[in-house]
């Protein structure tokens, strides 16, 4: 597999370029209409040129790499940012500032993990460990790129979990974050993003437990952001979802109402055309300070569940058939269907509470 620090080729090198151009002046990423249109002035294909990039992490839809952007990998959201991580940085031509924002990052990241430490001094109180990036922009001479700085933070998770919100951040996934160059920071972040092994067969003892998730995340949704984000489906559909299975048509059947409910989620917009789909987008928008990194994770998962119940619809298989197999405990191909179902049933109630306790975090 390709590293995050190889050479790119002309079409990568170009996306790079035009993503950066923008960014060094207006400290903002260009949308993705924009960007496609300046790669297909060129003959480029700019979709097919961000899933170019080598990526580490999950095997979802969201990955490390050096330039990401809002939708799927087949439909990037056409008015959503593209945007450069720390990798995107590296292949910078503009070596000064470019070098500059990687070098003030690093710092960041160093302090952050350090911040850590407070914690071996307080056994019993939890003591703070974020720090304020502006004042430490101003400690170190770097407010002139505050802005620029926070953009690229705000999505550098593996070094720094940073909340727009507060501007503070903490360590992010790496144990430790303390580099000299960002060649070393992004080795470090392809050996920890080694790809997951499987999820495990999770079971599953209380019938209603994923309606009661259901529920519980529509009031939450309800109460913090004034809306209801459940369309209700037929009672004898919704039913289903607390009735075992016994063999492949029962199995398929609770798919089909699981996926029509997370598809029917009340989320303002139309691209993608699923509401769970717009979901992560939409809180982000009205919760800045919401951990996105859990409510990314948690729909990414849950569409997993699409793809196995359109296995069964669509003659031809999706690409990412084994991997939905795989992130929710299943075998390939599944021969216990009540096992199955529950496994599924287990993994949907795990992350619909996952965003539902990040919306209720948001409440005054």
């Amino acid at each position: 597999m390709s590293s995050l620090t190889d050479p790119l080729d002309e079409a990568q090198q170009f996306l790079i370029d035009t993503v950066w151009s923008i960014f060094s002046e207006h400290a903002r990423f260009p949308s993705f209409f924009y960007v496609d249109y300046v790669m297909g002035r060129e003959g480029y294909d700019a979709t097919a040129t961000l899933n170019s990039f080598p990526a580490v992490g999950t095997v979802l839809t969201h990955r490390y790499r050096a330039v990401g952007w809002w939708g799927t990998d087949i439909r990037p959201d056409r008015e959503g940012p593209v945007f450069l991580t720390m990798a995107g940085l590296y292949h910078v031509d503009d070596e000064s500032m470019a070098d500059k924002l990687g070098r003030y990052l690093l710092a960041f990241m160093a302090k952050c993990s350090g911040a850590q430490r407070a914690i071996l001094q307080s056994p019993f109180t939890m003591p703070p460990v974020d720090l304020h990036l502006p004042d430490y922009a101003k400690e170190i001479g770097a407010e002139p790129y505050l802005k620029h700085l926070e953009e690229v933070a705000r999505r550098e998770w593996p070094g720094v979990h940073y909340n727009e919100g507060s501007k503070k951040g903490e360590r992010g996934l790496l144990n430790k974050a303390s580099f000299s160059t960002v060649e070393d920071y992004l080795v470090a972040v392809g050996a920890e993003l080694a790809p997951p092994g499987p999820s495990a067969t999770l079971p599953y003892s209380e019938r209603r437990a994923l309606l009661r998730a259901i529920n519980f995340l529509d009031v939450t949704f309800e109460l913090v952001l004034g809306r209801r984000l459940v369309v209700r489906p037929p009672m004898d559909r919704s039913s289903l979802l607390a009735l075992d299975v016994e063999d492949e048509a029962g199995f398929q059947a609770g798919l089909v109402v699981l996926t029509d409910i997370l598809r029917d989620f009340d989320v303002p917009g139309g691209k993608p055309p699923s509401g769970l789909g717009r979901l992560e987008r939409h809180l982000v928008e009205q919760l800045p300070s919401i951990d996105q990194i859990a409510v990314r994770e948690a729909v990414e998962r849950l569409d997993q569940i699409r793809v196995i119940r359109n296995s069964a619809v669509h003659p031809k298989p999706s690409p990412g058939l084994l991997t939905a197999h795989q992130v929710l405990g299943l075998p390939f191909p599944v021969r216990d269907f009540p096992v199955a179902w529950n496994s599924v049933r287990a993994h949907a109630e795990k992350e619909l509470s996952r965003i539902q306790e990040a919306i209720q975090a948001m409440r005054p």
